[in-house]
């Protein structure tokens, strides 16, 4: 009796529903506006209403553009009229579509977060970060994650902010200053105040990351005599090592300098600052280390697997390959007037029987003088001078025994017109402090250092010293180290670790430390751009200006660089 009721009454229910429908469809045939007719829906109609929104796709799930500021508002409610002509000119009555909500799977502690970081990021993150680009790619980073925190879960700080955090507090491990790494407290704050803490914690994040890759600031405030790499890291790639992590610090330590020098400093500083007590040469000796840690992050990540290690205050050059020194010799340097830059480039030949082509700083303030008062001195020494049709003078040694670049030169393209070769005077090498030359280096051993140049380039030859020595004569040869040309760093290293473990401090020849720890101390922030670098350091050069040559009637010395 109950079913038959219930029956009954579906049935009704279902008579009226079209005895109602009528009257609507006889009105929109003839183009009236049909009045609102409340009808009272089934449980099952209800249902069914709600869930068609869900099955219309429409364009909201896809981001907007980061450029304009712009990020997704939580369920806006969009009405969607779509209108189809008939014959007849008629029209199609409107329906409504709901936008998906973005926000709609966060927690509703991250939720509330997530809305005041759209509005922080939208309206003041001008404040919160570095730049333009950094902007960009962290506006872009959150956009992607729906605006959901990185550092934050449920609205409580998460593993990832106190991995984050104890980093950036033990900063000074690196030889940075953890003051400038400021890392937000996020207990008892309200959604807007953990909106703000999580945009201060990136920020934190990325100025690390950029300090501990590139340095603290342009190496132009240390000096112009440098070209170097001190590339920092994309924002972008920075947030997304940090978010994909499993442990964020050891993500973190992937920015700094990986080579085994930086390393070994690293471990001598951590043993210095353990000892009890540091008195003053200590401290001395940990701002020596951190000056040569910094300068260390101006050069590329990877070294090479082969590459040429010069040092300029220990006057060595080292050899190394696949990790391991393969050789190593004494070298002469630029004096202090005329230092040798710090530079990467890389070596791609190697020139037997160079001629040399004097330099046209050297032949305007020292040679033209001196062949002013004595017509005869340029070539009693060897030396050849042109002059093209526009007045220019061009002033060589060809190849010999007496040539200033000796019978080998290391060719590495550089704007400083700077390289490696041979020397004549040999009795250089035997002094204890060897800066003399006009920036070039000169090589105590060019023949074997041609060796084993030769051999890891090309070890199917099996070149030797006397090989290269047999070549000596009167025409120039040209060797190519290919196909492996080998990378040479230019470095300045008055704090470095020898290869028993030993701490080893040399003299600042060319006050780089002294400048370096002023930079530190002052100059921390942002690093220009290379382009802007470059023009920078373009305006700001100026000619060598090497010493006249003393009025007298011997002979100049052969000048070379």
């Amino acid at each position: 009796m109950y079913n038959r009721r219930y029956n009954n009454r579906i049935l009704a229910g279902t008579a009226l529903a079209l005895i109602l429908a009528v009257p609507l469809a006889v009105m929109a045939k003839n183009g009236n506006a049909p009045a609102a007719v409340p009808v009272a829906a089934t449980g099952a109609e209800q249902t069914a209403t709600q869930a068609a929104p869900a099955a219309v796709a429409t364009e909201a799930n896809e981001p907007s553009a980061i450029s304009t500021g712009a990020f997704p508002a939580p369920a806006v409610a969009a009405e969607q009229t779509n209108t189809e002509q008939t014959a007849t000119g008629q029209t199609a009555a409107s329906e409504q579509v709901t936008a998906p909500d973005p926000l709609a799977a966060l927690d509703p502690a991250d939720r509330a977060i997530a809305e005041k970081l759209r509005d922080l990021l939208a309206a003041q993150s001008d404040k919160f970060f570095a730049g333009k680009n950094e902007r960009a790619a962290v506006e872009a980073f959150y956009q992607a994650r729906n605006l959901a925190p990185l550092w934050l879960e449920r609205g409580i700080e998460n593993a990832r902010a106190q991995s984050a955090i104890a980093r950036l507090k033990n900063a000074d491990a690196d030889g940075l200053e953890p003051s400038d790494y400021k890392t937000p407290s996020f207990a008892g704050l309200d959604p807007e105040a953990l909106a703000a803490a999580e945009l201060k914690l990136t920020r934190a994040v990325l100025t690390y990351a950029r300090h501990m890759q590139a340095g603290r600031f342009a190496y132009t405030r240390v000096s112009r005599n440098i070209e170097l790499p001190q590339a920092a890291p994309e924002p972008a790639d920075v947030l997304r090592g940090v978010a994909d992590a499993v442990d964020v610090s050891k993500a973190l330590e992937l920015f700094s300098p990986q080579n085994e020098p930086y390393r070994k400093l690293k471990a001598a500083l951590a043993e210095l600052r353990a000892k009890p007590g540091a008195a003053k040469n200590e401290a001395k000796q940990i701002e020596t280390i951190v000056a040569n840690m910094e300068r260390w992050r101006w050069y590329p990540r990877d070294l090479g697997d082969a590459h040429v290690l010069v040092n300029q205050p220990d006057f060595t050059l080292k050899v190394m390959h696949n990790g391991n020194q393969a050789w190593t010799t004494r070298i002469v340097i630029g004096k202090p007037s005329m230092a040798t830059p710090l530079l990467s480039e890389t070596m791609k030949t190697i020139t037997v029987n160079p001629t040399w082509t004097v330099p046209q700083s050297i032949v305007r303030n020292e040679y033209l003088p001196a062949l002013a008062q004595d017509p005869t001195v340029l070539s009693r020494m060897g030396l050849h001078v042109s002059y093209n049709s526009g007045g220019g003078v061009t002033i060589t040694q060809p190849p010999g025994a007496g040539n200033a670049l000796g019978r080998v030169r290391f060719n590495f393209r550089n704007r400083f017109s700077v390289y490696q070769h041979d020397t004549p005077d040999k009795y250089y090498f035997a002094h204890e402090v060897r800066a003399y030359s006009h920036g070039c280096m000169r090589v105590q051993d060019p023949a074997k250092y041609a060796e084993v140049l030769l051999n890891i380039a090309r070890p199917q030859e099996h070149w030797t010293a006397a090989r290269v020595q047999g070549m000596y004569g009167r025409g120039e040869q040209d060797l190519q180290l290919q196909p492996t040309p080998i990378w040479v760093h230019l470095t300045y290293q008055t704090a470095f670790v020898d290869n028993t473990g030993k701490l080893q401090l040399r003299r600042d020849i060319y006050n780089l430390d002294s400048r370096t720890v002023a930079a530190i101390k002052s100059e921390r922030g942002n690093l220009e751009p290379a382009s802007e670098r470059k023009r920078e350091e373009i305006a700001g050069s100026s000619p060598r200006k090497p010493a006249m040559p003393a009025r007298t009637g011997a002979l100049p010395q052969p000048i070379y660089r």
